[in-house]
């Protein structure tokens, strides 16, 4: 990945209409939420990871300046907006909308190992399902958000770990019309553009934060969070799942609830904290005209890389331990634990089933299956399985063939889907809907929408759920939800306490 001369620039612009200019910055003061912070007049999201042992934890990524929004308020059609709220075009569906900006664009391709240089980011609603499948809309949306929303990004800062380095990839847009003057100039300004960014992205810094004691972050007080569903209502509505696993009509569904509290922090304060205290695969901050989406999700929904797909189904649950040997013990009982496997491997059943779907015979493969992932609070049973995309499925078709997840919805997923639709009080919105990357280049990342959480109006929503199958015990599937929500609701009651009203830091 070469920086573009002038003359490089030229040559291109005859073939293309949008070209990026890349710069490298060396960044050994640098951190992403430092150029975040800086940048946030700008900046658009943020994606991070804290995987260790993934390739993909190597890069932070935010979005500057977004020009185009693709978004939709039903599923049932798109609208491409320009940066001044003027629509574009309409599309049916995500596919041809994302199409239409890849033709008007016709972006000129880079050559790099970084995984993202470029394209659309944003989310795809839970609620999107019922724009393809037979489940109906639920009734009652009371967060009035929209249903799918991805920006494109004038520039991209890339944020390379590895060799602490930031990336800086700027697209210049072109006009048909545009002389050689005109491309001279726009490459010019671009230039001026780039060197403004840096300048105001290393300026200032992020005051630390505070030192919290293990015990501090363990215990989660629910004292000021509502619920969609009162303890009562909810243990009902297992019994109910439960009758209709025993009628033959599922094998299991995934019920949950939604958390609400209200808050004084912003959305990117409660990221800071969130990344602090339950580092997870995937991080991601997203600001859009709605609300603010903050998530660590340890989740992926689908991956395409080169057009090889690869979904991580994760079920099955434990808190981690409060000593080593006591980890391990309950690493080890949720490994033996019979329910929890049978569950497992049902929703292993359902990725095979989603992969096969878009892939070519013969290629889906379970290389990982049944190992232990641990986090910052919980732990999980994890598998893995990959294939290779026939010829003519389109990566957004490979992405919405796994979507929702099974492990957020059920087996079989649309009547699992019909069921919940019935009993949950409320739309879930984002929760256990994606967020995603779509690139230029065809590769896309994406993960399940848990652990996230909806900055909206003054109050923070968080919403988890719990796998019922026939032999679930109501009251621990309560206690689940109320677990996995855990990490999340910490989180907000330790920024809303190192937070100050005007956004400044306790001291």
């Amino acid at each position: 990945m070469k920086n573009c001369t002038l003359a490089t620039f030229l040559e291109d612009a005859n073939q293309f209409h949008t070209i990026p200019i890349v710069r490298r910055f060396f960044a050994d003061a640098l951190e992403p939420l430092q150029l975040f912070e800086n940048l946030k007049s700008e900046a658009s999201f943020l994606l991070e990871s804290k995987d260790e042992q993934s390739p993909w934890s190597r890069y932070s990524f935010i979005g500057l300046s977004p020009f185009l929004i693709i978004e939709s308020e039903t599923g049932q059609s798109f609208s491409v907006v320009d940066e001044y709220g003027a629509i574009m075009a309409s599309a049916s569906s995500l596919k041809e909308a994302f199409l239409y900006v890849e033709q008007k664009l016709k972006v000129k391709p880079i050559k790099t190992d970084i995984p993202f240089v470029g394209g659309a980011v944003g989310f795809l609603g839970y609620d999107f399902i019922s724009a393809i499948e037979k489940v109906p809309f639920h009734s009652y949306r009371d967060l009035n958000m929209k249903i799918a929303h991805f920006v494109v990004c004038q520039s991209l800062i890339a944020f390379d770990h590895l060799k602490r380095e930031v990336v800086l990839l700027h697209y210049v847009r072109l006009q048909e019309e545009d002389n050689e003057q005109t491309k001279r100039q726009k490459y010019e300004e671009a230039l001026k553009t780039i060197e403004a960014l840096m300048k105001k992205a290393t300026s200032g810094s992020q005051p630390l934060l505070p030192l919290f004691e293990e015990e501090q972050i363990k215990h989660v007080s629910f004292e000021r969070v509502t619920s969609t569903y009162d303890r009562a209502a909810f243990l009902q509505d297992v019994e109910t799942i439960k009758q209709y696993i025993a009628a033959g009509d599922i094998f299991q569904a995934v019920l949950s609830q939604r958390f609400s509290l209200p808050v004084r922090i912003t959305g990117f304060q409660l990221y800071r904290m969130l990344r602090k205290i339950n580092p997870s695969p995937y991080m991601f901050y997203l600001q859009t005209s709605d609300a603010e989406i903050v998530g660590s999700s340890p989740e992926k929904l689908v991956q395409v890389q080169n057009r090889q797909i690869e979904i991580h189904p994760i079920a099955g649950t434990r808190r981690r331990g409060r000593t080593e040997q006591e980890d391990g013990m309950l690493a080890e009982e949720l490994l033996n634990d019979p329910k929890e496997r049978a569950e497992h491997y049902m929703l292993v059943d359902l990725a095979r089933n989603d992969i096969g779907k878009v892939a070519k015979y013969g290629t889906v493969k379970t290389p990982v299956l049944l190992e232990i992932g641990k986090f910052s609070h919980v732990m999980h049973l994890i598998s893995k399985v990959t294939g290779e995309l026939k010829e003519d499925v389109h990566p957004i078709d490979a992405l919405l063939s796994a979507f929702p997840a099974g492990t957020v919805s059920g087996a079989p997923k649309v009547r699992a889907m019909q069921i919940l639709n019935e009993l949950e009080p409320t739309a879930r919105g984002i929760y256990a809907g994606t967020v995603a990357y779509i690139g230029f280049d065809g590769n896309i990342d994406s993960c399940i929408a848990i652990r996230t959480a909806v900055v909206k109006d003054g109050y923070a929503y968080v919403q988890a759920g719990a796998g019922i199958v026939a032999d679930s015990v109501p009251e621990l599937e309560w206690k689940e939800t109320r677990n996995k929500a855990s990490a999340l609701i910490k989180a907000i009651e330790l920024a809303e306490t190192v937070f100050a009203k005007g956004g400044s830091l306790y001291v």
